[in-house]
């Protein structure tokens, strides 16, 4: 599996201290996903040593790829709707 990285994503990882690795850790084992549309998932995680709330990373599914088009931090989820 390959990530690639929106400019906007790079960012958004460089201003929150979000490094790649962090990133893979969540898309390969998220603690949820949500769809977003037929090619677009948003797959958040609660990770060891981080006091954000949860860092969600959207991206982009291709054919056994990601492309990271941001990442956020703080993500509230409601139950309606994750998997």
């Amino acid at each position: 599996m390959a990530i690639s990285y929106s400019s906007h994503a790079v960012e958004r990882m460089m201003r929150r201290d979000i490094p790649t690795f962090e990133v893979e850790e969540i898309l390969l084992q998220p603690d949820g996903v949500i769809r977003q549309s037929m090619d677009k998932t948003i797959a958040y995680k609660h990770l060891q040593g981080r006091r954000d709330n949860a860092i969600a990373v959207v991206a982009v599914e291709l054919p056994g790829d990601f492309h990271v088009v941001t990442v956020l931090v703080n993500l509230e989820v409601n139950n309606e709707g994750a998997s």
